[in-house]
């Protein structure tokens, strides 16, 4: 689905640390049920577990939970990364293993 739609978004986990960054806002280029493309202010790394919402309209969940990226790009110095993430399921051990830690 190619459409723009609010994404919160931060570092969760880095190389196996618990990071817990500062939420970022911005918006979304397309999403699918396996993945998201979103622009960032900020780059993330190939591995990191990053937490989204997505919302419409400011009210609707679309999407809350986490994902793992898998592509970080920026085509032109003033423009945002592009960052591709791919979702992770709330019962994978990967992210079990990074919730308790």
């Amino acid at each position: 689905m190619k459409r723009s739609l609010a994404i919160e978004h931060r570092l969760y986990r880095r190389k196996g640390v618990l990071v817990d960054g500062n939420w970022q806002i911005s918006t979304t280029k397309d999403m699918s049920i396996v993945g998201i493309l979103f622009h960032s202010d900020i780059p993330y790394l190939i591995g990191d577990l990053i937490q989204l919402r997505v919302v419409m309209n400011g009210a609707l969940d679309v999407f809350k939970g986490f994902g793992r990226a898998v592509r970080c790009e920026k085509k032109k110095a003033k423009q945002p990364f592009l960052i591709a993430v791919a979702f992770i399921d709330e019962n994978s051990k990967f992210l079990k293993s990074s919730k308790s830690s």
